[in-house]
């Protein structure tokens, strides 16, 4: 049966659609309707804690055959509109990779020899460590600011690696400089 949500986008912007649902999915502590939206002629994913209310509409329709809810959520996910767009190039395989970027936050084309990678992020710090825990093989195709990102990490890990062990009373008098 067809409902009536009105719901709020992650920007903020309030609309009220029309949506027939087929799936319901728990995805990372949330939960997410999936169904065809009229309005756009295509399958949308709603997060259930934007619906502010939902009420049924008259009239019937017969699910989709082809999509599976799961897939859906975490394919929206991975390519949600965010700040940045990243693409990668990482020596290993997808199942390795999704160790440390989940499916729900990176897409992963697996080739013989490099897997390409791709995610959206509002922010990029934290993915020099993540890149770092794989201890693959990797190449930034894009942003270039995320290039600067590792290379600032590598840095303060060689920094962190060269130095010698310190005494405590150098650690509490300042006297060993860990910046």
């Amino acid at each position: 049966m067809p409902v009536s949500i009105r719901y709020t986008a992650a920007d903020g912007k309030h609309s009220e659609r029309t949506l027939h649902p087929y799936g319901l999915v728990a995805h990372s502590g949330r939960w997410y309707v999936t169904g065809a939206d009229p309005a756009i002629g295509g399958d949308r994913t709603f997060r259930l804690d934007r619906i502010a209310s939902a009420r049924t509409l008259p009239g019937s329709f017969d699910p989709p055959d082809g999509p599976d809810p799961a897939q859906q959520v975490l394919t929206g996910l991975a390519t949600a509109p965010y700040r940045h767009e990243v693409i990668l190039r990482i020596r290993g395989t997808a199942e390795r990779i999704h160790t440390r970027l989940p499916v729900g936050a990176a897409i992963v084309t697996e080739s013989p020899d490099w897997s390409r990678v791709e995610l959206r992020a509002q922010r990029l710090d934290w993915l020099p460590a993540v890149l770092a825990s794989l201890d693959l093989p990797f190449v930034v195709e894009k942003p270039d600011e995320l290039r600067g990102l590792v290379e600032a990490l590598a840095d303060r890990l060689t920094q962190s690696a060269r130095r010698g062990p310190a005494s405590t009373t150098q650690l509490r008098t300042g006297e060993w400089d860990l910046r």
